[in-house]
């Protein structure tokens, strides 16, 4: 919204300054409030979605059955991160983020 040219428009109605200036507050006032009132439904909305079991956002990769061979080898260090991530066809930040799950829940168990 330009304000500007809004105040102006006004003006050019009412011919008044203050009263001018005073629309000029109404309206973004009112504008502002609108703004938040629909970004307060879209976050209900998204809330309701997720409630109900919808998952945004991008599916995750499943991860191959041949990694934990590939991943023996990367550890083992028999191929490079960037061959494993070949080998399986995959990005080698995805292959590397995998190494660091899988060595994750090797702790844990």
């Amino acid at each position: 919204m330009n304000i500007d040219k809004l105040h102006q428009e006004i003006y050019d109605i009412v011919q008044d300054d203050t009263k001018t200036a005073l629309v000029v507050k109404l309206v973004i006032k009112n504008k502002k409030e609108e703004e938040a009132k629909r970004k307060e439904k879209i976050i209900n909305g998204i809330k309701a979605a997720q409630d109900k079991g919808v998952v945004f956002g991008r599916p995750k990769k499943k991860i191959p059955e041949q990694f934990d061979i590939i991943y023996e080898m990367y550890e083992k260090h028999r191929v490079s991160s960037r061959a494993a991530a070949r080998m399986l066809g995959v990005a080698q930040s995805t292959f590397l983020k995998w190494c660091n799950e899988h060595a994750c829940s090797e702790v844990h168990q």
